[in-house]
């Protein structure tokens, strides 16, 4: 039998280039167009959605009516997401079935999608399946996954004989199912590929040695299945290998939209894939680059099956330098082999694999879109630890156009048991961030707030998620997900089973563009500028190499950060000048730290031996902070209880600069106020408040420059989080140091009117001429109530109610307000007079105390605004009367509430196919309500100021 090898996937090992080019050094932004892009971030920097696409069931009027919903949140695109629902999350099938997809009325739907959101100056992306891995009811079995078949048959050397060697069977799948592939007349799969035929001695399972395993392929006649090989004397075990498909279908597709994934290792089935999404979708868009369809999506690689594809045993060798033939049978009995034998040719065969999928997969995917005037995104190879990942992650990562990765929350489950080493499993995010640095991509997105915790978030509950990714380097959002939701479909609609339900139906909707526009501001910010870390951290050579959350497995010291590069940046464009560790375009490092994540290849070694020669710092396999010790490289943010770990210490950060601009965002890790005194390496620089709550900038008035580094006031309320900014802007006069009766600064703001005392109490600023005595001690008002309360027709709360002091609604002893879902409006007159010796350094707020979940203000009729995280405060000084003031305060919660009050009372307000929250395993009737309204105290507070 002659055994045929397509070469197909060889020539791919040599990277591609593409007719996009990659993002470049950062490019140098000035001081004022960085000020301006921070206040009114442009379209690329919002937050984008998955648009789920329910059984891809839609509603054309209602697709439009999202659009603008979306478009007026302040968000900037959406990805076109079709999936189906596992049945446990549609138990009364609420959700008929749509057109299958990529139909002709599911692409008339989708061109319809792209030409509305073009009108709005939308971005689009385009997922390549009805649910993932790639792949749809177009595939055919040549082109679809596929995986290796044995059968085996025992025979005795007695000289040459002919064999028959049988067909191999095609065993069920992993949970025991037959396998969905198509069959011919003979009863073969219509698809198939001889492999090798393998002799090894009869029986042996361990020990084996290589030179016994005979690969007598040669031997062998397909057609006739017959052997003929003159056998040495004894036993032996004949192997017969076949290449069929695996029969891996779509993971979560519509009713209408089955069928099989594709090989992701063969360039021919990635090519056929894409050009069928480009072929249905242009005549109706014409030229993709003047449309809002800027990208196609590959999401994550989730495929369960041993994977083969026709190309792989000559890629192997081409990479390897040896046959594989030989070790066929450890791929399913690698104890039969010396351990470092299996070892090593797991490892190759891994490194195959990956080459492959990079280049056939990823690479092809992105020359295609690119000639095409489109973009690839995805999420390759992931998502971390949960899955068989058949790829070297950053290597994937920069295959792409925009590497994408995801976070969940409250997911336990996915963390490591030890207790003293909790790592979530699913936070990929430094990974990704890794990636477009070292590859220079420029944007760094995640798929944001994937969760099971069905409408019982808000936007403050969403932000101390995205602040943590931010510090890990995210600079763009795409939130999971927006549910399409035709007109019948009620409140609070259909939603996929999984992710926030963030859409235009959810309680708070009319009240997120300020919550959206704070994303926005820091993505921006991220967006321009580039990452800035001590250490490079060179994390070797294995298939998968997972990289975690920042400063667990891997960290190098409070106030220090790291840049993680692979082997293919590490051989190609590492360099040292001037004792320093360049990645050209990306960074300048201290150290190289040699980690003990995968293999050390030896001309990686060599490399780093000849540039540590020319002077760089190497540290191998240890820590690298005694070697910043050393080099007297301080902290580049530090105070006094810092920690390394940002999960266990107050203040978190991460820097970026641009040019002669650094920026410093800190978070507050806690739900307490938290003030530091905080050292930054910073020389010769001013420092300003960029607070992208407000897009408010605002300079320090309080700091001193000291050796090398620049000390100020940090202080921020529960989970706040803002930029310290330091640049070449003229040096106004300011204070050096504040002080009081604790050992930390007290609660400050500093704003556009001034440095806002926030504590009360006795204070001391000093400067080098002197210090000033600041005297807060006067005492806040609280508006006692009573509360009028008025509430939406039509949703079981009555139309108004009185509170004669604050409490939740959920504590109301009428059901109705205690279960009521939606936006509550508050009312309450109180008289204010000022204090007699008011000065223009004192600033008058209003502090709401606390809310759940969103609130909008208004005093004597005049707005104030949105606030939706900590403080719960607006500065009123030019809006309240002496005398009779009015102040009304709209409220809005989650879903959550009512949908337990239905559950309990039998009441039927809501409409929604989750019958049961997180992840389809608590009844709504068993869920505890969540607090609600506005919750206090409302105070009136006058605060010193100083400038």
């Amino acid at each position: 039998m002659k055994f045929t090898s397509c070469l197909l996937g060889i020539g791919l090992f040599v990277s591609l280039v593409s007719c996009n080019k990659t993002a470049s050094e950062t490019e140098a932004i000035s001081y004022s167009t960085l000020k301006e892009g921070f206040k009114n971030p442009p379209i690329q920097a919002r937050p984008k959605v998955y648009w789920w696409w329910l059984n891809g069931y839609v509603d054309t009027l209602r697709l439009k009516e999202e659009l603008l919903a979306i478009k007026n949140a302040g968000m900037g695109g959406v990805d076109l997401f079709e999936i189906g629902l596992p049945p446990a999350s549609d138990p009364n099938q609420l959700i008929p079935a749509g057109p299958a997809f990529m139909s002709e009325e599911s692409v008339k739907n989708i061109q319809l999608a792209i030409r509305e959101a073009g009108k709005l100056d939308l971005e689009v992306g385009l997922n390549l399946a009805s649910s993932w891995n790639a792949g749809g009811s177009w595939v055919q079995p040549q082109h679809a996954a596929k995986t290796i078949y044995f059968s085996k048959t025992t025979v005795q050397g007695a000289g040459e004989q002919a064999i028959k060697l049988p067909f191999p069977a095609i065993t069920p799948d992993k949970k025991g199912n037959p396998r969905p592939i198509p069959y011919g007349a003979d009863g073969k799969p219509a698809y198939h590929e001889e492999v090798a035929v393998i002799a090894l001695p009869a029986g042996q399972t361990s020990q084996l040695d290589t030179s016994k395993v005979i690969n007598v392929s040669a031997y062998f006649d397909a057609k006739t299945e017959q052997l003929t090989w003159k056998a040495p004397a004894g036993a032996w075990d004949v192997y017969r290998y076949v290449c069929s498909n695996s029969g891996e279908q779509l993971i979560r597709p519509t009713p209408n939209s089955v069928g099989p994934i594709i090989d992701h290792f063969d360039s021919t089935a990635t090519r056929m894939h894409v050009m069928y999404f480009i072929d249905r979708l242009k005549p109706g868009i014409g030229d993709f680059s003047k449309s809002a369809l800027k990208n196609l999506y590959l999401a994550s690689y989730e495929a369960k099956e041993f994977t083969w594809t026709p190309t792989l045993p000559a890629a192997f060798r081409n990479l390897h330098g040896y046959d594989l033939y030989k070790f066929l049978p450890a791929i399913y009995n690698k104890e039969w082999y010396q351990p470092e034998v299996a070892n090593n040719f797991q490892f190759d065969f891994n490194k195959t694999l990956s080459e492959l999928m990079i280049n056939n997969h990823y690479r092809k995917a992105k020359e295609i879109c690119n000639s095409h005037g489109l973009q690839i995104i995805s999420e390759s190879g992931g998502p971390g630890h949960l899955h068989h990942i058949p790829v070297e992650s950053l290597k994937a990562l920069g295959a792409l156009d925009v590497p994408r990765g995801e976070y969940w929350y409250n997911r336990e489950f996915f963390m490591e048991n030890d207790k003293d080493s909790l790592v979530d499993k699913i936070w990929l995010v430094k990974e990704i961030a890794a990636a477009s640095h070292i590859y220079k991509r420029g944007i760094v997105e995640e798929e944001s707030f994937t969760s099971y915790w069905d409408w019982q978030e808000g936007p403050s509950d969403l932000k101390v998620i995205a602040d943590r990714a931010f510090c890990e380097g995210m600079n763009r959002l795409v939130i999971h997900g927006f549910p399409h939701n035709p007109a019948e479909m009620g409140h609070p609609g259909i939603a996929y089973f999984a992710g926030t339900h963030y859409n235009d139906r959810t309680t708070y909707w009319p009240k997120v563009k300020p919550f959206n526009d704070y994303l926005s501001r820091i993505s921006y910010i991220l967006q321009k500028t580039a990452f800035v870390a001590d250490v490079l951290h060179y994390y070797g050579d294995n298939v998968p190499n997972l990289i975690p959350p920042k400063n667990t497995w891997f960290s190098v010291g409070p106030g220090y950060d790291y840049e993680v590069v692979n082997t293919e940046v590490l051989m190609r464009d590492l360099t040292v000048e001037n004792g320093e560790w360049v990645l050209p375009g990306v960074g300048r490092y201290k150290v190289l730290s040699i980690g003990t994540e995968g293999r050390i290849p030896a001309d990686v070694r060599a490399k780093l031996k000849k540039l540590a020669e020319q002077g760089g710092r190497l540290v191998d396999q240890k820590p690298a902070l005694p070697a910043l010790t050393e080099l007297k490289i301080m902290p580049d943010f530090s105070y006094a209880d810092q920690k390394t770990d940002q999960r266990e210490t107050p203040l978190d950060h991460i820097h970026y600069r641009n040019g002669e601009v650094d920026f410093y965002l800190i978070r507050n890790t806690t739900n307490q106020w938290v003030s530091r005194t905080c050292f930054f390496r910073q020389a010769d620089r001013t420092p300003e408040i960029w607070d992208p709550l407000s897009g408010e900038i605002a300079p320090v008035s309080v700091y001193k420059q000291a050796d090398g580094r620049i000390q100020l006031p940090v202080s921020l309320p529960p989970y706040g989080t803002y930029f310290v900014v330091f640049s070449k802007e003229p040096v106004l006069a300011h204070y050096n140091e504040v002080t009081g009766s604790e050992p930390h600064p007290p609660h400050l703001a500093f704003t556009p009117n001034g440095l806002a005392f926030l504590q009360a109490g006795a204070f001391e600023v000093k400067k080098e001429s002197g210090f000033e005595q600041i005297d807060n001690t006067q005492p806040a008002t609280t508006l006692t109530g009573p509360w009028q309360l008025r509430f939406p027709k039509g949703w079981g709360a009555p139309e108004s109610a009185t509170f004669p002091k604050l409490i939740s609604w959920t504590e109301s002893d009428q059901k109705g307000i205690r279960y009521f879902s939606g936006t509550g409006t508050y009312q309450t007159f109180f008289s204010y007079k000022p204090a007699s010796n008011i000065a223009q350094n004192q600033r008058i707020y209003l502090d709401l105390g606390r809310l759940a979940k969103v609130g909008e203000v208004w005093l004597n009729d005049k707005p104030l605004g949105i606030v939706w995280t900590p403080p719960y405060r607006f500065d009123i000084t030019e809006v309240v009367k002496t005398g009779e003031n009015t102040l009304k305060v709209e409220v809005a919660n989650t879903w959550s509430n009512r949908l337990t009050g239905d559950a309990l009372t039998g009441e039927k307000f809501t409409k929604t196919n989750i019958t049961k929250a997180n992840k389809n395993l608590v009844p709504w009737g068993e869920l505890p309500l969540i607090e609600s309204g506005l919750l206090g105290p409302v105070t009136i507070q006058t605060v010193k100021t100083i400038r």
